[in-house]
């Protein structure tokens, strides 16, 4: 028998919660006893709670790991959850929420626990479901937490998700029926040195930056303004630099010329799944060094700080340019194309963009240089601003702005960099990507296949310009170096990361049915399938890669790579406790991936 808890104070409930231990489940969760969970609440300073989808307070039924029950709906707490929508500050503060609201339900069952920001609001008469929200987490303060977490889990075999912002496109920050460690608080003040000397190491490597696993990015840039430094990490303010993003390699505006996140780690420090606190850099640990950078996110340890580089602070020149094309945009295509390889060595991060239909599309670049003046900024672009300026006599307004930036905080805040991003807070989509190599862009065949592809695109995607084009990569980093980095080899020779977006309302019964999902998924994941064949050398940024990606291995890793990868992974954990969706060591037949619906002949 199960008491059903209430749903109003989650953080109190583990007294009352008791779990009959004939209980017949298959969950691993529910074959602890309740005594056990006291004592590890205990051992967290109270930190253990029972976790609930942000949806909870406008339904009027709840059902979760402990069967159905009715639930209070809470009116005022309701018209909170529905104002937080699309706020990515609101989104990252309670475990339930999470930026892609799809991946906090089952898929495979249509059993959901979404709002709408567009659809009818107030209270719904109908079920919350659980979905792939832990059921169990606890709010890591500090190191002990986690050690006690992990022990926990080992003890009695617990899958485990780890949650930091839950700003992930593939759901790996949850999991059906998994214990949670959420490090989204782990935020201390960060710390600048000037002459950091990496433990174990025999001297110093130059400024750097340290920052907990929950830091955003938002403060972090906030927190260098002024001090003379920049430092590489995401664009969107909710990111975890010290999270997700450098576990999948870190891309950057400014990554053409400092290189990927992954680049710039000096140094982390982590939990290991047995409990062990250590600290890994290129002179000690440097195979877990090489598996937290690259290797993907909840996977090898619990982060709980990175170190980073400083670079020096400086002008930017940023440039946007917009404007309908008043024709089919096979020129302005062309024109993206044939420049790439020029941009690329130029050292231009951002991102360029067609969007519309045959009739009526439009042109998009926008552009941050740290080596280009203003008027050599013109110079460079002139190709495609001749284009778009010979249209300006039919009407057709161009936005045209050159101009100097005065530091990085100034461009990582710029309104045309964050009215791209802030848009995708709390927005079901999906994504599907291409690093796309240097040789592809060679020769005129090359460039026409490129062309014809992007032509077959419903003139709906973007380039990021994020790729380390201009960053030579030191001796020390290069392969079977102490710094090598896990992340696939095709980020080094590619100019392009591709990217294809499909949205839809989370709270929509008909888009949101497995049916409809399937659809979706597989046609975005089809759809790049062409450029797939003609860029065999190239890759996937496996944090805003193809759900259903059908080369996980070859794409987010390379073979080599995934062979070390897969063996640091059996030995720190045999168990294979710490795991997600398309994890090195991930069975897609797992229970935690039960909600992920079977697509291209992938999933459970």
């Amino acid at each position: 028998m199960v008491m059903m808890p209430q749903r109003i104070q989650p953080a109190l409930l583990l007294s009352t919660l008791a779990v009959d231990a004939a209980f017949a489940s298959t969950s691993p969760i529910l074959a602890v006893p309740s005594q056990a969970w006291a004592s590890l609440n205990a051992s967290v300073s109270g930190r253990l709670h029972i976790a609930a989808p942000a949806g909870l307070p406008c339904f009027t039924s709840y059902e979760n790991a402990w069967g159905l029950e009715a639930n209070v709906p809470n009116a005022e707490q309701c018209q909170k959850a529905e104002a937080g929508l699309t706020s990515s500050i609101d989104i990252i503060q309670a475990f339930g929420s999470y930026h892609n609201p799809t991946f906090s339900t089952c898929m495979a069952r249509g059993e959901r626990c979404t709002l709408s920001a567009n659809g009818p609001k107030g209270i719904v008469n109908g079920t919350c479901f659980q979905g792939t929200v832990p059921d169990y987490y606890v709010d890591a303060r500090e190191v002990q937490d986690i050690q006690r977490s992990l022990e926990f889990a080992q003890q009695y075999k617990l899958p485990i998700t780890i949650k930091n912002t839950g700003h992930d496109y593939k759901g790996r920050s949850a999991g059906v029926d998994t214990f949670a460690i959420w490090t989204h608080n782990i935020a201390p003040e960060l710390k600048i040195d000037e002459e950091f000397t990496p433990e174990g190491c025999p001297g110093p490597v130059g400024p750097v930056v340290t920052y907990g696993a929950g830091q955003i990015d938002t403060y972090l840039y906030d927190s260098l303004n002024g001090t003379g430094y920049l430092t590489v990490a995401g664009s969107c303010p909710t990111v975890g630099p010290s999270g997700g993003w450098i576990a999948g390699g870190g891309h950057s505006i400014f990554a053409p010329v400092y290189g990927l996140g992954v680049d710039n780690a000096i140094q982390m420090r982590v939990v290991l799944p047995n409990g062990t606190f250590v600290t890994a850099n290129r002179c000690q640990n440097q195979d877990l060094f090489f598996a937290l950078r690259g290797g993907g996110g909840g996977t090898f340890g619990v982060v709980t700080e990175t170190t980073a580089a400083l670079h020096k602070d400086q002008e930017i020149t940023y440039v946007f340019l917009q404007m309908p094309v008043p024709e089919v945009p096979r020129t302005i295509n062309e024109i993206f194309v044939a420049n790439a390889e020029k941009w690329a060595d130029e050292g231009w991060g951002g991102l360029y963009a067609v969007s519309g239909n045959v009739t009526n599309s439009t042109a998009r670049f926008l552009g941050f240089n740290t080596k280009l003046s203003v008027e050599e900024a013109r110079a460079s672009l002139k190709p495609v601003t001749d284009y778009l300026e010979s249209f300006t006599s039919s009407n057709e307004t161009l936005i045209s702005q050159f101009k100097t930036l005065s530091s990085q905080w100034a461009a990582q805040n710029d309104p045309v960099l964050l009215g791209f991003l802030l848009p995708e807070a709390g927005v079901s989509l999906t994504r599907s990507s291409r690093l796309v190599p240097r040789s592809n862009f060679h020769g005129e065949e090359a460039q026409k296949q490129l062309v014809d592809f992007l032509m077959s695109q419903n003139f709906r995607w973007s380039v990021v310009l994020g790729t380390p084009t201009k960053y030579i990569l030191p001796e020390s980093d290069r392969p079977g170096g102490p710094g090598e980095a896990s992340v696939t080899p095709a980020w080094r020779d590619a100019l392009w990361h591709f990217t294809i977006v499909q949205s839809w309302d989370p709270a929509d019964p008909v888009a949101t049915s497995p049916e409809a999902l399937s659809r979706t998924f597989s046609t975005i994941s089809t759809q790049i399938d062409p450029l797939r064949a003609i860029t065999p050398d190239g890759g996937a940024y496996q944090n805003e890669a193809d759900v259903y990606e059908p080369d996980p291995i070859g794409s987010f890793w390379g073979a080599q790579n995934y062979a070390r990868l897969l063996k640091i992974k059996k030995q720190l954990d045999p168990d294979n406790l710490l795991s997600c969706w398309n994890c090195v060591g991930w069975n897609p037949e797992d229970e935690r991936h039960g909600c992920y619906l079977k697509v291209r002949g992938i999933g459970p």
